[in-house]
């Protein structure tokens, strides 16, 4: 089971294994469990919207810190898995790096619809494409993106294309440009003096 504390700028609420980090409060530090199994270490974080400071003790005995930028994640990442035969599961909610012993959780709930809104808005707050890792191990994207910009498919203007041979209005009644007689004034010019 994964541990984590939130020391300030986050709450813990739930269980004990609800986590929950808040978007809008950057930025956070916390104290939680990166990596699995035996490589399982405990770090305490910091967070802010250009870089995650990690610091975790190393197998030699002296604390290591990173400095990652936040471009180095590849994404805000939801993953579900089940945690006992009785159905129940657990969401975490993680900024997604290569390397997973630098996966730093954000939220760890049991309820999926807990989460759906806060997925979002870490995307939005760090600015990383939302992912799903799937029970298989596979990592999708929901949401197409180019570079840092995501979209949507494009929405007709009109709902009719009645209107699409044709020109519009305002275009039909202006008249082309002739060239014309230019008119030349030659005179003298009268200035009045007082």
């Amino acid at each position: 089971m994964r541990r984590q504390t939130a020391v300030a700028g986050g709450a813990s609420a739930g269980s004990s294994r609800a986590f929950r980090l808040d978007p809008f409060t950057l930025p956070v530090r916390y104290v939680a469990t990166l990596g699995r199994g035996v490589q399982a270490v405990e770090a305490t974080i910091v967070l802010d919207g250009e870089q995650a400071i990690v610091r975790r003790p190393s197998k030699v005995g002296a604390p290591m810190t990173f400095r990652l930028p936040i471009e180095s994640f590849d994404g805000v990442a939801v993953r579900m898995a089940p945690i006992d035969n009785e159905g129940n599961i657990e969401v975490v909610v993680e900024m997604m790096h290569r390397d997973p012993g630098l996966c730093l959780p954000l939220i760890v709930a049991d309820d999926p619809e807990d989460v759906a809104a806060d997925w979002q808005a870490w995307g939005r707050a760090l600015n990383l494409p939302l992912l799903v890792i799937g029970q298989d191990g596979t990592i999708s994207e929901p949401i197409d993106r180019i570079g840092g910009i995501s979209f949507e498919p494009t929405k007709p203007r009109r709902r009719h294309s009645f209107f699409a041979g044709r020109r519009p209005r305002f275009l039909t009644r202006r008249k082309t440009g002739r060239p014309g007689k230019i008119e030349i004034l030659a005179g003298r010019e009268i200035i009045a003096r007082t």
